[in-house]
C-alpha cells in the first residue's frame, strides 16, 4: 500500500492504460512501453506515447486513443491478409489503409462509449498535426484521407472531429455519387477482413483509381488460398462477436490513433520496391545528339497544347513585382546577417577554386621573373616563360529548379526564394552562370487538358491530364540586377498549384544542354513526389513517379549535366544518387551551398 501512494500519477496512468491495452488486445502477455518516439506496433509489443505532467485531459485521451487502436490492431487486423489485398503504392495505397483503420476502430467504437470518445480525440489530434484543419479547398485535402474518413463516420454513426471534418466535407458529395452502394455495404462485412477488403477495392475502381491485380495463384494454390481466408474470415467473426457480446467493459476508457502512423515504416519498404522498373538499357533514341532527353514512351501527355514556358514578368506586372520584392526584402530583414555570411562563405569557397594557376617552363609567354637571377648569373642559361592556364572551373553553369506547388506554400517557398536571392547575386559574382527555373500547373485538378478528356468521352489511361507550367525566374544570360523583383514573383500564392516533376526536370536538363558552358549542374530543391489529382485518377497510381525515376535515371547516368537534389521533409535520397533530406526550410541555405560547394571540390 506504502509504494502504491508514493506512485506519481503518470505511473499509475501507465499502470492503468497497460492492463486495458491487454484487456482490449486480449493478449495479457503484450508487452507495453511509452516513449517520446511515433507510436509502433511491433510483433507483441506495444509503444505508445509518454504523458508529460500538466498536460490537458484532451492530450490524455488521444494518447488512451492511441494505446486503444493498436489494441484493436493486434485482436482485430491481419498482416498477412492486409499485404495480400492492399495495392503497392500511391493514393490508392493510402486510401486502402485509411479505410482498413477505419473498419478497425470502428469494432471498437460500436462496443464502447469510452474507447470511441478517445478514438475521436486522437484522430483530430493527428489530423491537426498534418494540419487538415487549415484546408480551405478541395484540391488541398487528400482524396485518400477523406475516403476513410467518410467510411469511419458511417461505420461508426459518429460525426468527425473539427479538423477531419474539414478534409471530408469537401469529397463527401463526390465520393458518395461515385462509390455509396459499396460504402453502405461495407457495413455487413465489417467483421470479415477479406471481404472487406475485396469490397474496398470496388471503391477504389468506382473512384476511378487504377487497381493493380493481386498475385496470381495456380488452382492449388488458389483453393488453399479460399481455404485460407475462408477459415480466416470465420475466426475473425467468430472473435468479433465474442467481443461484441462481452459485458465487460474494462476498455472503455482508452481508445487510439490512426493506425496511417503505425505502419509507415514498414510501407515504405513496399512502396520503394514496386515498380522499380528503370532499366540500364534505355533506347539511345531517347536522347538526341545534342544531349536532349525526350519523354519516356511509356508517358505522354493527353495534350500539350495547354502547356506554357513563362518568364516570371508575364505573371504580374511590375507593380505587383516590387510589392512582392519588398515583401521578399522584409523576410530577409531579420536574416540577414545570417545569409550574409552564407553568401560569403559560398563566395569564399568558389574563389578559392579560382586561384590563378601557371604553366612555367615554357619558350613563349609572359617572362618569369623568377629566374631571371638565373639568367644574370650565367647569361647561358636561356630565359623561362610563364603562361596562365586556363580554369575549367570558370566554364561553369548552374541551374536551380525549385517545386512551386501548393505544398510549398509558407516557410518552404519563402526559403526557396531567400535562396535563390543568394545563389543568384553570389554565383553571379564569382563568374558563374546561373538561372533559377519554377515548375507548376496552370490549374487545380487539370484545366483545359482534362476539359478535353471529358469532351473526348474519358478514354482509358489518358496520360497526363493538367496543364504543365515552367516559369523562368532568372535565364542564364540575363544579369541579376534585371532580374532581382522575380524572386518575390516565387511566393506568390495564385501561382503555387500541382507539381510534374519528370517533366520539368526533362525541361531543365534540356536547357542546360543546350548551353555552350563545358561544366553543367542542376540542382531540384522539391518537398515530394509529384502530385496531380487528375492525372493520378485516370492512370495506375504511380505514373507519375515512374515518369520521374525515368528523367533521374536518364540524367544520372546517360548525361553529362550533373544533377543534385533537396529535399524539404521528404527523404529524396530514395530516387537521386546525389542528395541530401531537410527536415526544417531553414536548413535550406546552408544545405544548398554545402552541396555546391562539394560539387566545386570534385576534380573536373
Amino acid at each position: 500500500m506504502a509504494s502504491s501512494l508514493s506512485d506519481s500519477p503518470i505511473d499509475s496512468f501507465k499502470r492503468a492504460m497497460t492492463a486495458t491495452i491487454r484487456a482490449l488486445a486480449e493478449n495479457d502477455s503484450l508487452e507495453v512501453t511509452f516513449s517520446q518516439e511515433n507510436p509502433e506496433l511491433q510483433g507483441d509489443t506495444v509503444r505508445v506515447m509518454s504523458p508529460e505532467i500538466g498536460c490537458s485531459s484532451e492530450e490524455l485521451n488521444a494518447i488512451r486513443g492511441i494505446g486503444d487502436e493498436l489494441a484493436l490492431r493486434v485482436r482485430f487486423h491481419d498482416i498477412q491478409v492486409h499485404a495480400r489485398h492492399c495495392p503497392p503504392s500511391g493514393p490508392a495505397r493510402e486510401l486502402f489503409q485509411w479505410v482498413e483503420d477505419a473498419r478497425v476502430t470502428s469494432l471498437g467504437a460500436l462496443r464502447m462509449e469510452g474507447v470511441a470518445q478517445n478514438l475521436d480525440a486522437s484522430l483530430e489530434r493527428i489530423c491537426r498535426q498534418a494540419m487538415f484543419d487549415r484546408i480551405t479547398a478541395a484540391t488541398d485535402a487528400p482524396l485518400g484521407v477523406a475516403v476513410g474518413l467518410i467510411v469511419r463516420e458511417r461505420l461508426t454513426g459518429r460525426n468527425l472531429p473539427p479538423a477531419a471534418e474539414n478534409v471530408a466535407k469537401f469529397w463527401r458529395d463526390y465520393v458518395y455519387e461515385q462509390a455509396g452502394k459499396d460504402i453502405e455495404a461495407l457495413s455487413s462485412c465489417v467483421r470479415d477482413q477479406s471481404a472487406f477488403a475485396a469490397r474496398c477495392r470496388d471503391i477504389l475502381k468506382n473512384l476511378g483509381m487504377v487497381v493493380e491485380q493481386e498475385k496470381q495463384l495456380d488452382a492449388s494454390e488458389a483453393e488453399q488460398q479460399t481455404q485460407s481466408d475462408t477459415d480466416e474470415g470465420k475466426e475473425q467473426e467468430s472473435t468479433v462477436d465474442e467481443f461484441f457480446s462481452a459485458d465487460n467493459e474494462e476498455g472503455a476508457d482508452e481508445a487510439d490513433v490512426s493506425s496511417a502512423q503505425v505502419e509507415s515504416s514498414a510501407d515504405a519498404d513496399e512502396y520503394d520496391e514496386f515498380g522499380d522498373a528503370e532499366t540500364d538499357d534505355v533506347p539511345q533514341a531517347n536522347i538526341d545528339r545534342a544531349g536532349n532527353i525526350s519523354r519516356d514512351f511509356q508517358y505522354s501527355p493527353f495534350t500539350t497544347k495547354y502547356d506554357e514556358v513563362v518568364n516570371a514578368e508575364q505573371l504580374c506586372d511590375s507593380d505587383e513585382r516590387v510589392k512582392l520584392r519588398a515583401g521578399l526584402d522584409a523576410q530577409l530583414l531579420p536574416l540577414k546577417q545570417a545569409t550574409a555570411k552564407l553568401a560569403n562563405r559560398l563566395h569564399r569557397r568558389l574563389l578559392a577554386k579560382q586561384n590563378r594557376t601557371w604553366e612555367y617552363d615554357l619558350d613563349e609567354g609572359m617572362l618569369d621573373a623568377s629566374r631571371l637571377e638565373q639568367v644574370i648569373v650565367d647569361p647561358v642559361n636561356p630565359l623561362a616563360f610563364k603562361r596562365e592556364k586556363e580554369m575549367q572551373f570558370r566554364d561553369t553553369i548552374v541551374s536551380m529548379l525549385i517545386d512551386s506547388s501548393g505544398s510549398m506554400r509558407g516557410r518552404s517557398i519563402v526559403t526557396a526564394a531567400i535562396c535563390g536571392d543568394i545563389l543568384g547575386s553570389t554565383l553571379e559574382r564569382c563568374g558563374v552562370g546561373v538561372e533559377i527555373l519554377g515548375f507548376t500547373t496552370s490549374a487545380w485538378r487539370g484545366g483545359m487538358s482534362r476539359e478535353e478528356w471529358i469532351k473526348a468521352e474519358k478514354p482509358e489511361n489518358p496520360g497526363r491530364l493538367n496543364d504543365v507550367r515552367h516559369i523562368i525566374f532568372k535565364s542564364a544570360d540575363m544579369p541579376w540586377r534585371r532580374c532581382r523583383n522575380n524572386m518575390g514573383v516565387m511566393m506568390r500564392e495564385e501561382l503555387l498549384k500541382e507539381n510534374i516533376d519528370g517533366e520539368a526536370l526533362i525541361w531543365a536538363h534540356n536547357r542546360l544542354t543546350n548551353r555552350p558552358e563545358q561544366r553543367k549542374v542542376l540542382m531540384v530543391i522539391s518537398d515530394g513526389l509529384p502530385v496531380d489529382n487528375s492525372t493520378l485518377l485516370a492512370n495506375p497510381s504511380n505514373y507519375l513517379e515512374q515518369h520521374l525515376k525515368y528523367a533521374i535515371d536518364m540524367i544520372e547516368n546517360h548525361s553529362r549535366v550533373e544533377l543534385v537534389a533537396i529535399g524539404i521533409g521528404h527523404d529524396v535520397t530514395n530516387h537521386y544518387k546525389r542528395a541530401v533530406t531537410i527536415n526544417e526550410p531553414e536548413q535550406l541555405a546552408g544545405a544548398m551551398i554545402d552541396q555546391l560547394a562539394s560539387l566545386f571540390d570534385v576534380p573536373q
